[in-house]
């Protein structure tokens, strides 16, 4: 099998399958000295990379867990193969790739896209915790969003939401109630309000509801709206720019650990010392806000389309596991010096945390002292916000805000 990658309607490479398994090769018209990688694993180069190279970037780009189980049944294709759910969906993805096969023009493709407006009814398909209608959604219209919670990518413009036809641009990522506990939507959209109060960098996030169902909506951040044309933005995680597959995200399966996200952000930003601070103050927000889940795929890169530098993104997927208590764990995604759990981290792990990052244990410590008198302040704030803007969920709201209270009393403070 045989697959184009496009950035744009650029052909970059193909993927292919071979006596080596599933392998990339950047087209010859691609390479040259302004080129572009896809990523900081795949550098420019005329050898095409094997397969222990070339998938973990690939995979990265494709939807995880149960979400991806459903999608390959919809489509009659086996959830480990990579190139036949590429072929599906990599359509309107992460950053700004595209995907096609052998038999697909993207002229035509092209020529198809357009937006098209959805009545209540549709959008409240698409709300519903489990819907099968989503399902048919991503799949129809070739939408490959990685993670494992279910979402799907829209088009916002005048008041209303279209779905993107063809390789039209969306705008937006919603994301239904969960399944595993309807709190989840507005945990989130209560820590990504509480992290823009506290000066972290975060996209714009909202709540929408139709009918019975409601939404989290958090505008995408590799879109960019210049006049009448949305500009995608290259992307990729920290699993992919560190050639580690999906499934080892977290650290005790072999993920990356905080010494890794530094040293890439020292080494490959182009303003390594300002990534660096982004970086530290959303790891001890992590910390403070008891968000265990932080795995390598929650921290991404954003490539700036003009001169290809790379940026720490905006931070995304911003939770307070610790609020589910038992029910999930309280390990941290990353280790924080030689502790994963929590409770047991201590300012022993801290200094270690500062040898393997290069930051000083007093700049850290002044970091979180700000951060903790930041979260404090903006408590209140941010469950008047959940108030204005979703008042049903004003009483989880107030339940967080005193949970959040209580974690920053057993959080070590240096």
């Amino acid at each position: 099998m045989r697959l184009f990658v496009y950035k744009e309607d650029m052909m970059a490479g193909e993927l292919f399958t071979s006596d080596a398994g599933v392998c990339f090769k950047y087209s010859q018209d691609y390479r040259g000295p302004t080129a572009y990688p896809l990523s900081l694993s795949l550098p420019v180069r005329a050898e095409a990379f094997p397969q222990s190279a070339a998938l973990p970037f690939f995979e990265g780009l494709l939807p995880e867990g149960e979400q991806r189980r459903e999608l390959s049944n919809l489509l009659h294709v086996s959830p480990t193969s990579t190139m036949k759910l590429l072929r599906a969906l990599a359509g309107e993805c992460v950053g700004n790739l595209v995907i096609l096969d052998e038999e697909m023009e993207i002229a035509d493709i092209v020529r198809e896209s357009a937006y098209v407006p959805l009545d209540s009814r549709e959008l409240e398909a698409l709300l519903r915790p489990q819907s099968t209608e989503r399902m048919r959604f991503i799949a129809n219209r070739r939408l490959s969003l990685a993670g494992a919670q279910p979402k799907i990518g829209l088009y916002y413009g005048q008041g209303e939401w279209f779905a993107a036809k063809g390789l039209a641009s969306t705008t937006h990522i919603v994301k239904p109630a969960s399944l595993f506990d309807p709190s989840l939507l507005i945990n989130e959209f209560f820590a990504m309000r509480l992290a823009k109060g506290c000066d972290i960098e975060v996209p714009k996030t909202d709540i929408i509801r139709c009918k019975d169902h409601y939404g989290f909506v958090v505008e995408r951040f590799d879109r960019k709206r210049l006049a009448e044309k949305i500009v995608r933005l290259g992307q990729e995680d920290f699993c992919q720019a560190l050639s580690v597959m999906p499934d080892a995200k977290y650290e005790n399966d072999g993920g990356p650990g905080f010494k890794q996200l530094f040293a890439t952000a020292l080494h490959h930003t182009s303003r390594p010392l300002q990534n660096i601070q982004r970086l530290l103050r959303l790891v001890l927000f992590n910390y403070l806000t008891g968000n265990c889940d932080a795995h390598a795929k929650n921290f991404s890169l954003l490539q700036d389309p003009d001169s290809g530098l790379l940026s720490l993104a905006p931070a995304y997927d911003l939770v307070c596991t610790t609020f589910y208590g038992d029910r999930l764990s309280r390990s941290m995604a990353m280790r924080i010096g030689g502790h994963s759990r929590i409770d047991s981290i201590s300012t022993e792990d801290f200094a270690l945390f500062s040898k393997e990052t290069g930051i000083s244990l007093e700049a850290i410590a002044a970091e979180m002292r700000s951060l903790c008198d930041s979260i404090t302040e903006q408590l209140d704030r941010t469950v008047e916000a959940v108030g204005q803007e979703a008042e049903g969920f004003l009483p989880v709201a107030k339940q967080l805000r005193e949970h959040h209270l209580r974690e920053l009393g057993q959080r070590i403070m240096l």
